[in-house]
């Protein structure tokens, strides 16, 4: 009851108040230049220049990366590689003597850390998850891999993930991991 009596006082409070404002401004009509009823709104934006679009479906991405067997990894040390691609259309990447302003594109991969691999969250422990590229080159956490290429309208940029064992006690189980990347142009 005593919330009603407060929520009932506080609209009859501000009724008043408004119908207080309502007469002044029947007393004397308002102008276009009464601040009271006139306003503004600014805005700014930029229009950014990007040497490369991501194909939908490539700047969110699920690698289903299967089963492995405890034996196998305790036997081998890794599962199997699983690719993963990311395409990137409508590039305007130039030659090294032309003065395009995109030369260089680098790709940036990013995620928990575990022995120098990207940590899996979930039941398992004992393994994480190495990234490589198409030629096999193992990419780190937080490392910038550039990509050289004249003057080419569509990119495919091939990687690998691979589940290998760490120093960690290998236990069975569900595992998980979120890997965020960024393309910068150069």
């Amino acid at each position: 009851m005593n919330r009603f009596l407060r929520g009932a006082t506080a609209f009859a409070l501000l009724a008043a108040a408004c119908a207080a404002q309502a007469s002044r401004q029947a007393a004397t009509p308002g102008s276009e230049f009464d601040l009271g009823l006139t306003g503004r709104v600014s805005m700014e934006g930029v229009i950014l220049s990007s040497a490369c679009d991501i194909t939908t479906g490539d700047s969110d991405q699920t690698v289903a990366m299967g089963s492995e067997t405890r034996g196998h990894m305790r036997r081998t040390g890794q599962g199997e590689p699983h690719p993963f691609s990311i395409s990137l259309t409508g590039c305007a990447l130039a030659q090294a003597d032309d003065p395009a302003p995109w030369q260089v594109l680098q790709v940036t991969f990013d995620g928990e850390r575990e022995d120098g691999l990207f940590r899996v969250g979930g039941m398992a422990s004992g393994v994480a998850l190495e990234l490589t590229d198409s030629r096999g080159a193992v990419i780190r956490p937080g490392e910038a891999v550039s990509y050289r290429q004249a003057a080419a309208d569509d990119i495919r940029l091939d990687y690998y993930l691979t589940l290998k064992t760490t120093t960690r006690e290998l236990m069975a189980g569900d595992y998980r991991a979120v890997i965020r990347y960024r393309v910068d142009y150069f």
